[in-house]
């Protein structure tokens, strides 16, 4: 079997092209657009001149797709095989950024046996993903990485498998907030949960290590729940302060008292300026970005790109939505999962958040959203698409 690279001025005319040199053999295996060319990569058991193209052992991966004296036949496996070989192609052919942004979908195909027709390989199940991923209302980013997870699902658990093992195994591990830092720093937006969160923390630094913990609200507008921290820091015995510049911040900070800890509520318009200042008086101080799990992605970028954050602290955990932002943080921005909040009480308490929840989260929702059907069911529905092309 070869690899090579076929230009055409059109699809179809490459398409065409490829039928006539090297028949039912061949298999398109990417198509990418670049400079007014489209440009084929193509596999295939014939030279132009229509005779058998002996198997060459130029690639380990290839070498166990045998040659037998049976009609052209790719079976799955021998199809997985040559997909993994053309992920090095691109860099042989120097292609841009340009041209990897402008490549269109992968058409791997495939012959039935005893029909010379092509059959598009994407299954049902992918098709059903993709359309309830379109469906849903998160970011573009999302979709194309829960996509990227799947590769030729025969069964709804194959595919649920996939995407588990994506999630699991890609994106950052969860991380334990470091208790010896004697400063932690939450920020957010405006109802993000960040005082309850402070106020839990502070709770539990309290009654597990021999600590004063106190919590300090920095920003020009801590004064308006003033009254709502009171009562709560007070129900907790817990002292808070309310500092609004800089300088009150450093006075505070700055007493170094080896039992002290201090859990900074972060106004979020005051983060840009105030996470540097802090980090200067005390470099061992952690920086959470604390976040609901039904935000809006674009307000959540702007918090994601403040700071390079030492964990996400996820809040609202009850709420039965998947938590697109944890993904959007882990995939994206690299920041990785610590604890979360299943509520607002201040009794609910805290739990460790991992990947493994993210994935089932993500999981049960596509798994309610996604028909379940036959291998049988989805080769006839593909069928009976590809005829209607």
């Amino acid at each position: 079997m070869k690899i090579e690279m076929i230009k055409s001025n059109t699809l179809t005319n490459g398409i065409k092209d490829i039928s006539d040199r090297y028949g039912p053999s061949a298999l398109i295996l990417r198509n990418i657009e670049t400079d007014g060319q489209e440009v084929i990569f193509i596999a295939h058991e014939k030279n132009e001149d229509g005779s058998s193209a002996k198997l060459q052992n130029k690639s380990s991966i290839l070498k166990e797709i045998k040659q037998t004296n049976s009609p052209s036949k790719a079976s799955q496996n021998d199809i997985e095989l040559v997909k993994q070989a053309i992920k090095s192609l691109p860099n042989s052919f120097n292609l841009t950024d340009k041209d990897y942004k402008n490549e269109a979908s992968i058409l791997t195909k495939v012959r039935r046996p005893g029909d010379d027709s092509l059959v598009n390989q994407e299954t049902i199940f992918e098709k059903h993903l993709h359309k309830l991923l379109e469906e849903t209302p998160t970011s573009n980013h999302i979709k194309n990485l829960v996509s990227g997870y799947v590769a030729k699902p025969s069964s709804k658990n194959e595919l649920l498998s996939q995407i588990e093992s994506g999630v699991i195994n890609n994106l950052p591990n969860s991380k334990d907030i470091r208790l010896d830092s004697q400063i932690h720093v939450l920020a957010g937006g405006h109802g993000a949960g960040k005082t309850s969160i402070a106020l839990k923390i502070a709770a539990q630094l309290r009654n597990a290590y021999s600590h004063n913990v106190s919590i300090v609200s920095f920003g020009k507008n801590v004064g308006i729940n003033k009254s709502k921290l009171r009562a709560l820091s007070d129900s907790l015995d817990i002292p808070n302060f309310y500092v609004k510049d800089h300088s009150e911040l450093a006075k505070l900070l700055y007493l170094k008292q080896n039992n002290n800890i201090y859990i900074i509520d972060l106004e979020p318009d005051s983060a840009q300026e105030a996470i540097p200042f802090i980090r200067g008086i005390y470099e061992q101080a952690q920086f959470h970005l604390v976040t609901p799990t039904d935000i809006s992605l674009p307000s959540f970028w702007v918090n994601c790109k403040l700071d390079k954050w030492d964990s996400i602290i996820l809040t609202r955990l009850d709420s039965p939505l998947v938590p697109w932002a944890a993904v959007e943080a882990l995939s994206k921005f690299k920041i990785p999962l610590s604890i979360g909040s299943n509520g607002s009480e201040i009794t609910s308490g805290l739990v460790k958040v991992t990947t493994e929840n993210i994935s089932h989260r993500l999981t049960n929702y596509i798994n309610d959203r996604v028909d379940e059907i036959t291998y049988e069911s989805s080769q006839k529905e593909s069928l009976q698409t590809s005829a209607l092309h």
